[in-house]
């Protein structure tokens, strides 16, 4: 059982108005949020969404819950299943004015689930979210333009396909960021599975007395808003290669998403606290004596990390180097250590110290991390249950806190401390409050006068005991491209502006995590999927968060040359899965298939994108799967014979296939000990024969390898 992924910014918003409060019944006294009374009942929100959607009888257990938050008054509906076969439907409904906000169902699949061929088109299921928006939406409808979406559609083994649609909102014939409307349809059903609408009625900015386009551009140059930086995409898994192999990127990057006040022509400057929803960001990180005794001999790598680990500082001389730099108590005690690779060091290894004091009144927890080889701390926080409790007014002011901490941060680190600045963006003015006894400086690390803001160090200081309670280094040695590899500002401009023109836009200003009011400004249009916001400096192409240019992305391919033909449903599946574009809106079906354009789609579809992989590469990762026994040329056709032997083993069924005896009266024309391949692939519908011959030696077209691929899949994974 797998949900299907809800679209990001959907979920963000449903999940921003759904926080839980006690359930209101119809002759309760009604909340109120402002002037607007709740007018909604919960039986009259029951009928608005079963008026418009279909609950399967099955999902027989219901609740409800009522949530009045940030001006948003909403009943939340959820039908589940009673057994143990999982299933639910959810809805949200505006209890003011009756308008469905969300809807998301699923339902698990019972027994071994495998791939199904979608009964729809991607256009029947537009037609059906467009139905369902239009009779939804209401008189907004009219504000609401289609986004048209090049995005894959992947091939999912492990559940049914879902088709995504949304639609942008639009005032004055001008873009409203972030608000939008989003539908998904399931391929096999035909059905909404998704619905979620995201609509934020302000009093919306009159188009008078603006700047043009052509000015906001000047602007932008003006203000220099494409900023230099070093850029390290985010690993996923501590590292087991050495540090400096890890590749910094010279990028350009627009600050504050390049954002010019319609009106002014001033870059949009943001207060602490405040931050911008748009469509795809917001803007604004030992062995027991017993076992010793036996002498079993060690593997070399076993033998590495001993003397790695001898080379480490002991815990007794890490707790020295955490009680140079941090006062801990006598009534504590030392209730945990460890020691293990942290990612902070990208794969080296810290000791992590914990002590505190019995739980209740001044109870005190202090955590501390120490890098195990240098003994550098890296990090520490003091927590006391009684601090800053008699509701004092702060002692110091934010300036004077930041004096404390950049001096603590020259004692404590000298050199480091000439490498960083701070970042005055993010560091938030709490004094302003008495709500707030502490401020967090960010310093950013600077490298070759340019920033690097994976690297920094904060700290905490409180504000009345007028101590540091939180202090955090992230610093990697890495290697870093020169400065003079980056091409210059203006060039970057002309490719920024070339696919990125300046646009009017609406977007919705968030103040204390509080939707305020509605912005005109001038943004890099952000229209095509094929750019963001990162800039390679040396190559001049748009990158995703991880580094990677967004040209060599997959992207669905629409075939010219497929009509009439007996593949035809299966090649158009594989083209909306971004697979087999070589040779651009041609699918070529008659021509025989090579083997690195048959193994790099099986491997597309099991282990995700891999369409940038060399061909040499494809084949090995083959071999590695267990598909092909032996190295094949990747330009080597793909018979009968061999297609049958990788498509049983992808299925996990190459021991059935061994079992000769069950074989020996199939296919002639095939070797003893190759039948089991093959009658398993004819048996399955896979791969077709005539009589008792099977041809082996036979050529696989590239429509009769989609048509392969598509069977294969259908039969059910066990790879």
């Amino acid at each position: 059982m797998k949900r299907h992924r809800w679209l990001i910014l959907p979920l963000v918003f449903v999940l921003i108005f759904q926080l839980p409060v006690p359930l209101l019944g119809a002759d309760t006294v009604t909340p109120q949020t402002g002037s607007a009374e709740t007018k909604i009942s919960l039986e009259q929100a029951l009928q608005i969404v079963k008026q418009n959607f279909e609950i399967s009888k099955e999902l027989t257990e219901f609740t409800s819950s009522f949530s009045n938050y940030q001006s948003r008054q909403v009943w939340s509906l959820d039908w589940n299943t009673s057994g143990s076969s999982g299933g639910n439907f959810s809805a949200q409904v505006d209890a003011v004015s009756g308008e469905i906000l969300s809807i998301y169902s699923w339902q698990s699949v019972q027994g071994n689930q495998a791939y199904t061929l979608p009964r729809i088109t991607p256009e029947q299921a537009r037609q059906v979210a467009e139905a369902t928006v239009q009779k939804l939406t209401g008189t907004k409808y009219a504000k609401l333009k289609f986004l048209e979406n090049k995005a894959i559609v992947p091939i999912n083994l492990y559940g049914e396909t879902i088709y995504s649609y949304n639609w942008q909102r639009f005032e004055n014939g001008i873009p409203f960021q972030g608000n939008l409307v989003s539908v998904q349809v399931s391929a096999s059903s035909g059905k909404v599975t998704a619905y979620n609408i995201i609509w934020n009625d302000f009093k919306i900015p009159e188009v008078n007395n603006i700047i043009n386009a052509g000015q906001a551009t000047e602007y932008f140059n003006t203000a220099k808003l494409l900023e230099l930086q070093y850029f390290l995409a985010p690993a996923y898994k501590p590292l087991t290669t050495a540090q400096n192999s890890e590749k910094v990127q010279l990028v350009y990057t627009l600050k504050n998403g390049g954002t010019i006040d319609a009106f002014t022509g001033k870059p949009l400057v943001l207060n602490s606290g405040q931050w911008l929803f748009t469509n795809d960001r917001a803007l604004g990180g030992l062995g027991s004596a017993e076992s010793a005794a036996k002498s079993v001999p060690l593997t070399p790598q076993e033998q590495k990390e001993i003397a790695e680990n001898a080379k480490l500082l002991t815990r007794e001389k890490a707790i020295e180097a955490v009680k140079q730099w941090v006062e801990i108590p006598s009534n504590v005690t030392l209730k945990s250590i460890n020691l293990y690779q942290d990612y902070s060091l990208r794969g080296g290894k810290v000791w992590s110290f914990e002590w505190g004091t019995p739980s209740g009144s001044g109870a005190q927890t202090i955590n501390s991390r120490v890098n195990a080889a240098s003994g550098e701390l890296i990090s520490f926080s003091v927590y006391s249950s009684s601090a800053n409790t008699d509701g004092s007014l702060n002692a110091i002011t934010s300036e004077q806190a930041q004096t404390i901490a950049l001096d603590f941060i020259r004692k404590i680190q000298p050199a480091k401390s000439q490498q960083v600045k701070l970042n005055t963006d993010n560091t938030a003015d709490f004094v302003k409050s008495a709500e707030f006894t502490s401020i967090t400086f960010n310093y950013e690390r600077i490298v070759n006068g340019i920033l690097f803001p994976s690297n920094n160090i904060s700290i905490t200081v409180d504000l009345q005991t007028k101590k540091i309670t939180s202090y955090y280094l992230n610093w990697w040695n890495l290697d870093f491209p020169q400065l003079s590899e980056a091409m210059s500002p203006a060039k970057v401009q002309e490719i920024l502006f070339q696919a990125r023109p300046m646009q009017l836009t609406y977007v919705l200003l968030y103040d204390q995590g509080e939707a305020k009011e509605v912005r005109l400004v001038y943004q890099p249009s952000s229209e095509s999927s094929q750019t963001s916001g990162l800039i390679d400096a040396r190559t001049g192409s748009f990158l995703d968060f991880q580094g990677n240019s967004l040209k060599d992305q997959p992207q669905t391919h629409i075939f010219t040359d497929i009509a009439g033909n007996t593949a035809e449903k299966e090649i158009t599946v594989l083209g909306m899965a971004g697979l087999f574009g070589e040779y651009g809106s041609q699918f070529r079906p008659t021509e025989n298939i090579t083997a690195s354009a048959f193994l790099r789609a099986l491997y597309t579809i099991k282990n995700g994108s891999e369409n940038n992989l060399p061909d040499t590469d494809v084949i090995k990762k083959a071999k590695e799967e267990g598909w092909i026994q032996d190295n094949l040329a990747p330009s080597q056709i793909v018979t009968k014979e061999l297609c049958s032997q990788i498509i049983v083993r992808f299925l996990g069924l190459e021991k059935i296939a061994a079992l000769n005896p069950m074989f020996q009266t199939s296919f002639d024309d095939v070797p003893v000990e190759e039948r089991g391949y093959a009658s398993l692939a004819t048996g399955l519908g896979i791969l077709k024969a005539d009589n008792n011959k099977f041809y082996p030696l036979q050529p696989m077209t590239r429509a009769d390898t989609a048509y392969a691929l598509i069977r294969a899949f259908e039969t059910g994974f066990k790879s």
